[in-house]
Order: structure tokens, then sequence, then C-alpha cells
């Protein structure tokens, strides 16, 4: 928060939005902030044709079971912001690419088993860590169990972001899209 703090940025925390308007926004409290942009980040909403197509949702999510597969239909799998799987505490992952990117592969193991007649392998999320970027040189994260921030953070999420576009897209894709 201090390096936000000391880019400008004004912190209103457990304060509820009452209203947006052209101007900025309304807080519950009646206090007007005046603003050109207003970013909201209030959460993951999943796909409308989900609810359309008849499955049983949350928030335009499905609860798949411990295969991947929305219940009661043992050839649809949903992966990605359309799924939601349950941690053993009872409580959503988040929906991130780091997730959705173990989903992929459970997955494809689990189609290749099924054309097989073989047993279904169990997804099973194996958190790696998050790093969030607070701008130039600055970040802040866990990694495994150890917090990291400042620029060794932001090192580290460098790295996360070639290594992604390395899996999806080898050197070609890190020497196009990456930045040194």
């Amino acid at each position: 928060m201090n390096v936000l703090k000391n880019k400008g940025v004004t912190f209103k925390i457990a304060t509820a939005i009452k209203e947006c308007t052209p101007e900025g926004v309304v807080l519950a409290t009646g206090e007007e902030i005046k603003a050109a942009t207003v970013v909201w980040t209030g959460g993951i909403r999943g796909n409308h044709m989900l609810d359309e197509a008849g499955f049983e949702t949350m928030r335009g999510r499905i609860k798949v079971d411990e295969t991947l597969r929305a219940p009661g239909h043992d050839n649809i799998y949903v992966l990605g912001d359309c799924s939601i799987v349950m941690s053993p505490e009872g409580r959503p992952y988040p929906p991130t690419a780091q997730i959705s990117m173990q989903q992929a592969e459970i997955c494809a193991a689990n189609l290749v088993a099924q054309i097989r007649g073989s047993e279904l392998k169990k997804f099973e999320y194996k958190p790696k860590g998050t790093v969030a970027s607070l701008g130039r040189g600055e970040a802040i994260g866990i990694v495994g169990s150890r917090k990291i921030k400042g620029g060794t953070a932001a090192v580290m999420k460098k790295i996360i972001d070639l290594r992604y576009l390395f899996i999806i897209g080898g050197i070609p894709l890190v020497l196009k899209k990456g930045k040194f």
C-alpha cells in the first residue's frame, strides 16, 4: 500500500459504492469521489451462455465435479472462468490463469482416459504463488510460502510472464511479445 500511496493512490477499504455517475462514484456513506475514469474490480462472472444452455450456475459459472465435469454430464468438461472448483475447505478457488492451466492438463488426460475407457484423474489444485506488478520495478507476491516485494518480486513477475509466453508459443512468441 505504501508504494501505491507514494504514487498518489488513495485507498477506500471496505467502503461500498452506492452509485457510479459521469463525474465519479458515490459511496454508501454519501461521500463523492470525483474521477474521470472508474475501474471496477468486483469479481469474475462466467459466460451467460452457460445459463442459457440450462446448466445450474452460480454467477455464470458451473460448480464442476472432481474430474472437472459438469454435474450430470459425463461428456462435458468445464474449465477456466466458467468453472467453480472447491477447495478442501469448501471455498471456491479464484479463477486465475494458473488454475486454468492446471485444469487444462487434467482435462486433456481425462479426455484420453475417457476415450480409452480408463480411470479419470481427479483435479487437485497446486498453488504456485501469486505476484502482482505495482509499476516499473515494483511488485509484491507470495512464491511458495515466501513473501517477496520490490525489485525481487518485479523480476519474478517478469520471469512468470516470459514463462507463460514460452508455454503457449515457444521462443518465437517470447521474442515477439516479451519485454526485456
